[in-house]
């Protein structure tokens, strides 16, 4: 992925910074596999959204995904090194509410995602490009990573909300496949990351919220009288995920079905997602420049992307 680095930062803006360099455009996933790298444990860390989004993935969501995997493909033959495409990951994970889960059909089925992670895990083991890449001689893989990512992670640079700084490159194929897309390269990382960086602060600030607070001390007592002492849904989660120590199917369902309960009964699902909406336009207001002009661009990439994907095979 696009190496990044921060200088002068807060613990929150560390945190946002590191939140950032994980989880922001789809295309820095295809660089972090070409380099062999793993990605954050599942559901511990789900992907940003837009402002209003419900989280879900949208067809401009595939189109320009898909697009920026062709291009990258392409540098990479380029300069000589094999790329393999890959779809975007339209896993529920991705879309589960991430404040306490409220989903029976998905508790049912999933519990708190166990075996969507296992699944996730095997096919990352399975991957051609880090195959390709753990394959390529010690030379080789220095050049592949300077070519995907340029040879240092200099060239731009953001400030985030909140304070702190992140800073990519501006050359190699990650940076020269969004600047194609997206028409200004600069632009669009400065818009996305802070975008990007927004969803977390939004989080933190339903969290914190008195309204939250009060319902989730009403879902602890109901998680209480169920038989389970957590302090916090993300306290549940962290148990039923445990690779130490497993709960096996049925405890996580169970365990899962007993949270999307309580969460209704100590309203604590439907004021999150009041709080959600509220700090989200709140956020949307405030850094309304870095929302318009990430939009924008992403409007304007639709065309781009529909161009590159009209010809040739899409792998």
């Amino acid at each position: 992925m696009p190496r990044h680095s921060s200088a002068r930062r807060s613990p929150v803006a560390a945190t946002l910074a590191v939140t950032v360099a994980v989880t922001g455009a789809t295309i820095a996933l295809a660089a972090t596999l070409l380099a062999g790298f793993g990605e954050p444990a599942a559901g511990e860390r789900p992907p940003p959204v837009r402002p209003g989004s419900t989280g879900a993935v949208t067809a401009e969501d595939r189109l320009l995904h898909d697009a920026e995997q062709r291009l990258l493909r392409d540098c990479m033959r380029r300069h000589g090194f094999t790329y393999r495409v890959f779809p975007l990951d339209e896993d529920p994970e991705g879309t589960a509410f991430v404040y306490v889960l409220d989903d029976a059909d998905r508790a049912r089925r999933h519990g708190y995602g166990s075996d969507l992670r296992r699944h996730r895990e095997a096919r990352a083991a399975s991957d051609p490009n880090r195959t390709y890449f753990a394959a390529l001689p010690a030379d080789r893989k220095a050049k592949a990573l300077a070519a995907a990512n340029g040879t240092s992670p200099d060239g731009l640079t953001v400030r985030l909300p909140g304070g702190g700084t992140v800073r990519r490159s501006d050359r190699g194929c990650v940076a020269e496949a969004q600047d194609a897309l997206y028409g200004d390269l600069g632009a669009w990382f400065r818009a996305s990351t802070r975008v990007d960086a927004l969803d977390w602060i939004r989080r933190s600030r339903v969290t914190a919220d008195s309204g939250y607070l009060r319902r989730l001390g009403a879902w602890r007592g109901c998680m209480r009288r169920a038989g389970h002492e957590f302090a916090t849904p993300a306290d549940a989660r962290t148990a039923a995920l445990s690779p130490v120590r497993p709960l096996g199917k049925d405890r996580e369902v169970a365990l899962a079905l007993a949270e999307v309960r309580c969460a209704r009964e100590s309203a604590l699902a439907r004021t999150a997602r009041d709080l959600d909406a509220h700090h989200g336009r709140l956020l949307a207001r405030e850094y309304r420049a870095d929302v318009e002009t990430r939009e924008r661009l992403r409007t304007a990439a639709l065309p781009r992307a529909r161009r590159v994907l009209g010809d040739g095979p899409r792998d």
